[in-house]
């Protein structure tokens, strides 16, 4: 309630103007504001549906309320979804569809306040009265803030007794008297007793003698102003011999809600009724539910106003068990009305919002739940009057004893599944009696990977877990899809297609895939060796070289192996040279084939075809990764290289065959990275008789000529020495050099590889003598100049500025300028960091607890906040290590979960960086050489492997190598008129008599002129 005193004279007219425009501006009551004094305003709210495959997708609805944009299609290619199967995480590409809504936020039409839109003081059309500002809007809360000079609760007044006027600038001058004050007043005066003048200063003398009752006052007459008269006193009425107080409360001069309390002549007070308040001349009915909600919570009560100063809490829509000072509990819409699958969980994730979620194992939007590829089948073909109940059963059963597991467990899959009709001629019986043949049959009947009827309808090749390839046939009058092997007979039709499981898809099939043997059969009898050596015996002979090709030669009854083997083919395509090169003793001294690095193809473990489709990458015995990844029509892959033939069982293991060779980048051990110069030059053969010149024979691997000398030393079988004859020769000389693009003793390929080094951008110090480092060209950085050294700079030549906006720039050469994961700042969401968001205020009913909102032209989106993904109706915490990019960590690195949505990178053992960038460790080139012993040289092995070897004249494992001690031990290197003699530790020399010069590996007498550098050997025929 509200108090405001009065004590002016007021004319009944002017009362009468007063009080209507009190009467006009008081505001509606609440129960008469309703939708009239809305505004709303409308937008446009966008989300998108949670990543699925686009498959399943085709049947995923949007939320309650919205409309979906992309109807009647498996929705927009542009995100990847989690394909969970045991411990491996695929991010496999997916679609989603675009949902949107006109969303109404409930907003106050101008001039009202609160959120019943009560009108502000003064009336809507001119809150405040015009002079002043009202706290107006669904938050306000409908005061007034007058501007200077006035005031009341509408305005209506002016701030101050004395001042006057419509602006209420003017100041009152009556010095004796009372001022007509206020905003409608004009600031005459009406003169106190014995007083006149426009301000009452005036006094009159004579009024001493007229004697003027109680409450009059002595004051120039109104018709003649010479002559004196009683007039009542201001505040008082009446003709002047009578007067009595003005009780300005019989003239209803406050608020029709207000109390008029009578304070003495024409004074009074009013004050606001009882749930209502004011000035007592603006009167406004007061609802708790406008001012703190009536103390109500806001997240799940709604106020409801029952009068002025009346309100009380029910619950919102969707909760209940109203509890004073707490509010309401939200209901649980999955107790009342569960709505999702038998498989799905249900929770409630809103008011009235359930949120259905596949079970672990399953895959659908929660209202639908499918689950392995089994389980479908057998759901399928159980289905009460289903249309393939009992249709199935044959193909099932097969499945049931060869290949129930992986499609159970593992994937994805896409599988043909002919018909017990289309199986007719085939006996299941039959063809279990070998297991293994059952198997591969099997196999040809299924795709790695989800290729859907519209995949196919796009492509002409499908490859079958066998590593067989098959047509496809999509243009036939019939407008069905009809499939046929590579090599077979028969095609065979899609009778229903696109029957999604947890793990794949099921297509259904007229009939069986032909029965086909594979190109390269098993035999549990042979070991791997045996079995290469017809097709593979290119590959065969490399590996017998080295100690791999014994252990593969063993019976397995130990480690069983997995082995990849490039066909015969595959190596003869091989540039030239390079075989050859392979097959050189120096190939097995120093690439990656000896038995101490271990053949980078070679896994000590039996790989199956269904686990490799899984796992990102997988550890050889050489410290490499093979990458293994799949094609959209199902073709295998290990390092980009095609597996032509999978799983062919041996005695000891298993065998993958290759269209190419696999060439892991840190060891490329078997490229032609050799480049060696010929040169051709002179030799001699050896000394004779000048008699015997015709016996002088050349060095191995020379070429005689017509050409003498006659100017050598031979010894003579007295042991003398004499002038002889020897023939030249000539030799082609091997100078070893590095091909372009490798480095180093064993010309190791340059970083970014041989046929790009440095990526590009910069020089490699290559050849025998150089270390491998990469001089980056300006604007580049890193171990392969794959960075932009301008952190805001992307693109192959670092010159395209990044559009990453409030986040760190991803300055790789092979970026498109994107932010890297987990860098957005300042509440900035997507790839580019782009998307300004906000807290959602009203919207927020339609987001994620952990989104945002972005507002772009009036339509607003749901935004996952960073370190979350979703479609913004549902946020769920992100695992950077697990998406396609693994958190752009360099291969050879591990990355590493730091937080929500933060990662680091870790190289992995053998390799050293900051993890986006990680280089091979050269233990040779460290301090410690590897732990090699000083007289020891370090070779390297491997990434952060490497082997010791005493050098010559020690002896030892290369990590203790001792002297040898006795020039015994190093017999037949001295000439025979030479001593062997101990110079110091580890180091003899080969010393002539006295009399006798020379090095000690030829001496001869002091006579001879002829230089002896040309003599090949001390050991050749000593003649007469």
């Amino acid at each position: 309630a509200g108090t405001r005193a009065v004590a002016l004279v007021m004319p009944r007219g002017l009362a009468a103007f007063l009080l209507g425009l009190l009467v006009a501006g008081v505001g509606s009551p609440p129960e008469a504001a309703g939708q009239a004094n809305r505004c709303d305003k409308k937008s446009l709210l966008t989300i998108r549906t949670e990543c699925q495959s686009c498959s399943l997708n085709l049947g995923i609805n949007c939320p309650d309320g919205y409309t979906k944009v992309t109807n009647g299609s498996m929705g927009v290619r542009d995100c990847r979804y989690a394909f969970d199967i045991r411990k491996y995480s695929l991010y496999l590409p997916g679609c989603r569809h675009i949902c949107r809504k006109d969303h109404v936020q409930p907003q106050c039409c101008p001039g009202h306040w609160g959120p019943n839109c009560m009108e502000c003081p003064g009336g809507a059309r001119s809150p405040c009265s015009g002079r002043g500002s009202c706290a107006e809007g669904m938050e306000g809360n409908g005061r007034c803030s007058c501007q200077d000079g006035f005031g009341g609760t509408a305005c209506e007044a002016c701030a101050h007794d004395n001042l006057f006027g419509p602006n209420c600038s003017a100041v009152c001058s009556c010095v004796h008297g009372v001022c007509n004050s206020g905003i409608d007043g004009d600031g005459s005066c009406e003169c106190y007793s014995a007083y006149t003048g426009s301000h009452c200063d005036q006094p009159i003398p004579e009024c001493a003698d007229l004697l003027c009752p109680e409450n009059s006052r002595c004051s120039p007459s109104s018709q003649d102003e010479t002559k004196l008269e009683c007039k009542c006193l201001p505040n008082y009425q009446g003709d002047g011999h009578y007067c009595k107080p003005i009780n300005p409360c019989l003239q209803a001069v406050c608020h029709p809600h207000a109390r008029c309390t009578y304070l003495g002549p024409n004074r009074h007070s009013c004050t606001c009724q009882e749930g209502y308040h004011g000035d007592g001349q603006v009167c406004l009915p007061v609802d708790h539910c406008q001012t703190n909600y009536g103390n109500c919570s806001t997240e799940s009560t709604v106020c409801i106003y029952d009068g002025p100063g009346q309100s009380h809490c029910e619950c919102k829509e969707h909760y209940h068990n109203y509890m004073p000072g707490v509010g309401c509990s939200m209901a649980d819409v999955c107790e009342s009305k569960n709505p999702c699958h038998r498989n799905a969980n249900c929770s409630t994730i809103a008011p009235g919002q359930p949120k259905c979620t596949c079970q672990k194992g399953y895959v659908g939007d929660g209202s639908t739940c499918y689950g392995n590829i089994m389980e479908q089948l057998r759901e399928l073909n159980t289905e009460p009057k289903g249309k393939w109940q009992g249709r199935l059963t044959s193909f099932i059963s097969l499945l049931d004893k060869t290949y129930a597991w992986p499609l159970t467990n593992l994937g994805p899959f896409t599988v043909l599944l002919p018909t017990d009709k289309g199986l007719k001629g085939f006996n299941v019986k039959d063809l279990l009696v070998d297991k293994k043949a059952a198997q591969y049959f099997v196999k040809l009947h299924i795709i790695a990977g989800q290729m859907s009827t519209e995949r196919m309808n796009n492509t002409d090749t499908f490859y079958t877990l066998t590593g067989k390839s098959g047509e496809i046939f999509n243009g036939d009058k019939d407008n069905q899809i009809k499939l046929k092997l590579s090599g077979g007979k028969k095609k065979v039709k899609i009778i229903q297609g696109d029957i999604v499981a947890s793990n794949g898809l099921l297509h259904i099939l007229d009939r069986a895939m032909d029965q086909m043997a594979p190109t390269f059969e098993s035999n549990t009898e042979q070991t791997i060796m045996t079995m290469l050596q017809l097709k593979y015996s290119k590959f065969r002979s490399l590996l017998e070289e080295t100690n791999v090709g014994r252990v593969l030669e063993e019976d397995g009854a130990g480690t069983p192996y997995t082995i990849f083997v490039p066909s015969n083919e595959a190596l003869d395509n091989m540039k030239d040279g390079t075989l050859d090169y392979l097959l050189s003793p120096e190939t097995f001294t120093k690439a990656g084939l000896m038995p101490r690095s271990k053949c980078v193809v070679l896994f000590s473990l039996q790989l199956e075809v269904a686990t490799l489709i899984l796992a990102p990458h997988i550890r050889s015995l050489a410290n490499q990764f093979i990458q293994f990844n799949t094609t959209s029509n199902g073709q295998i892959l290990a390092n980009d290289v095609a597996v032509e033939d999978t799983e062919v069982i041996a005695q000891n293991g298993r065998i993958y065959t290759l269209s190419g060779v696999l060439v892991p980048p840190s060891i490329m051990p078997i490229l032609p990275h050799r480049c060696d110069e010929s040169k051709r030059e002179m030799k001699l053969g050896t000394c004779v008789s000048c008699s015997l010149v015709y016996w002088s024979k050349c060095p191995a691997n020379a070429e005689p000529t017509a050409l003498f000398t006659h100017r050598c030393v031979y010894t003579s079988r007295v042991r003398s020495l004499k002038t002889g004859c020897a023939r030249y020769c000539n030799t082609t000389v091997q100078i070893p050099r590095c091909c372009q693009g490798f480095y180093g003793p064993d010309c190791t390929p340059c970083p970014g590889g041989f046929s790009n080094p440095c990526s590009g951008n910069g020089q490699c110090a290559d050849g025998l003598n150089g270390n491998g480092t990469c001089l980056c060209q300006a604007g580049f950085r890193g171990s392969q100049c794959q960075f932009c050294s301008d952190p805001n700079k992307f693109g192959p030549r670092c010159d395209q500025k990044c559009l990453c906006l409030l986040g760190t720039c991803d300055s790789r050469i092979d970026s498109d300028g994107a932010c890297l994961a987990g860098t957005c700042r300042g509440g900035s969401a997507g790839r580019f960091c782009h998307k300004h968001t906000s807290a959602c205020g009203p919207d927020a009913q339609s987001c994620h607890i952990h989104a945002t909102c972005e507002y772009n032209n009036g339509t607003a989106s749901c935004v996952c906040k960073e370190g979350y993904e979703g479609d913004g109706g549902f946020c769920s915490e992100v695992d950077p290590c697990t998406g396609f990019a693994s958190g752009r960590c360099s291969r050879n690195a591990e990355c590493v979960r730091t937080g929500t949505g933060t990662h680091t990178c870790v190289c992995q053992q053998g390799w050293t960086g900051d993890g986006r960038d990680c280089w091979a460790i050269d233990n040779c080139l460290l301090p410690g050489t590897g732990g090699c012993h000083v007289n020891a040289t370090c070779l390297y092995v491997g990434p952060g492997q490497n082997e010791c070897e005493c050098k010559e004249g020690f002896r030892g494992n290369g990590i203790d190598c001792e002297a040898v001690t006795s020039c015994l031990e190093q017999t037949g290197q001295c000439h025979p008129l030479a001593t062997c003699q101990l110079i110091s530790s580890g180091l003899w020399s080969c010393v002539c008599p006295e009399g006798y010069e020379g090095d000690g590996l030829l001496c001869y007498g002091n006579w001879g002129t002829s230089p002896l550098s040309h003599l090949q050997s001390c050991h050749g025929h000593s003649q007469k």
